[in-house]
C-alpha cells in the first residue's frame, strides 16, 4: 500500500475491533490475542498488537505512556500531514511528527487521544 496514511488507518482500525471484542464470559482464551491481551493487560495490550502489526510493517512506531495509559506513536513525513484527519492529534518533537494512536477504545477516531493525555504529552519530559 503506498499511501501510508491509509495504511495506518487501516491497520489501527484492524487492532481496535480485534481488541474490542467483549471477552467470552467462562474467561477462557480463545485465541492468541485473549493470551496476549492476557498478559500484556487490558490497557497496554491494544498498544503492544498495534506497534508490532505497525513496526512489522515498517512503520516508525513506539508505544508511549502518559498517566493512565499507552498508546502508539507514530512517526509521519511532511508529506503526510496534509492526508491526516482534521482531529489528529498530532504532535511535534526536535523537528518530527508524531500521531498518536489509542486503539482501546471502540470506534476511537485515528489520532485522537483524550484531553488528559493530550495536555500530558504537551508537558516537557524529563
Amino acid at each position: 500500500m503506498r499511501d501510508r496514511v491509509a495504511r495506518l488507518g487501516a491497520v489501527f482500525t484492524f487492532v481496535n475491533t480485534l481488541v474490542n471484542v467483549p471477552s467470552p464470559p467462562d474467561g477462557e482464551c480463545r485465541d492468541g490475542v485473549d493470551l496476549l491481551l492476557g498478559l500484556a493487560g487490558e490497557q497496554e495490550g491494544p498498544a503492544v498488537i498495534l506497534s508490532a502489526l505497525l513496526l512489522a510493517l515498517g512503520e516508525r512506531a513506539v508505544i508511549d505512556y502518559v498517566p493512565g495509559m499507552a498508546f502508539v506513536r507514530v512517526e509521519v513525513d511532511v508529506s503526510d500531514l496534509a492526508r491526516l484527519p482534521p482531529h489528529a492529534g498530532l504532535f511535534a518533537s526536535r523537528g518530527r511528527y508524531f500521531v498518536p494512536l489509542d486503539p482501546r477504545q471502540a470506534r476511537s477516531p485515528l489520532g485522537f487521544l483524550p484531553r488528559p493525555a493530550r495536555d500530558a504529552l504537551a508537558k516537557p519530559r524529563a
